[in-house]
């Protein structure tokens, strides 16, 4: 799976939106978007890229949550190209729900849809167990001093998170961690529980 991380102007307020196609761009891959975002020109970068001969350059699109600054531009890329939604909640142009360890296929590898609230209360996490990537949208997973007060259920979602195996986590607004993810999960973890 090849993820591509399509870049926002900073004048905009949206989201990080990644593109995830398949290694070899093959008919049966399925072009991916997580997270449209608010800025237009996400669709303008990806009609630039190589997407599969013959191929719809977005086939789906998962929404992490149905916030403003993740989910605004669905309507652009259902209007150009007849893209499918997936969301946890009901939006405008959802076209279908998904559910807790449902498998998708993303790319050419299969995601799992985490719930994951906290953030908000339709707030989903996808996993990549083949190659050890989290998206994670908003739920926040680097928090790096301890105190203050957090949703039982996001903690909760920090315990889920700490039991998989990460090398890589996708934010919806941070930079991507490359490194150490799972003890940064942990140490999140520990900060939020006041240990």
């Amino acid at each position: 799976m090849r993820v591509i991380e399509l870049t926002t102007s900073a004048s905009i307020y949206s989201c990080r939106s990644y593109l995830l196609l398949g290694d070899w761009s093959q008919l049966g891959d399925v072009n991916t978007l997580i997270d449209p975002g608010t800025d237009g020109s996400v669709i303008d970068q990806i009609g630039l890229l190589s997407t599969g001969c013959g191929k719809v350059p977005v086939e789906q699109i998962i929404l992490t949550h149905n916030h403003f600054d993740h989910a605004a531009g669905v309507d652009i890329f259902k209007h150009r190209y007849g893209t499918r939604v997936y969301a946890w909640s009901e939006g405008k142009d959802v076209d279908e729900l998904l559910h807790d360890g449902q498998i998708i296929k993303a790319g050419d590898d299969l995601l799992q849809v985490l719930h994951t609230p906290g953030h908000s209360s339709d707030s989903i996490c996808l996993y990549s167990k083949a190659h050890r990537i989290l998206f994670s949208g908003d739920t926040q997973v680097r928090i790096h001093v301890a105190g203050g007060t957090y949703a039982p259920e996001y903690v909760e979602t920090l315990k889920r998170l700490s039991t998989l195996r990460i090398s890589t986590i996708y934010s919806g607004h941070d930079q991507p961690i490359v490194s150490n993810a799972e003890e940064i999960i942990q140490e999140t973890l520990r900060n939020v529980q006041n240990r």
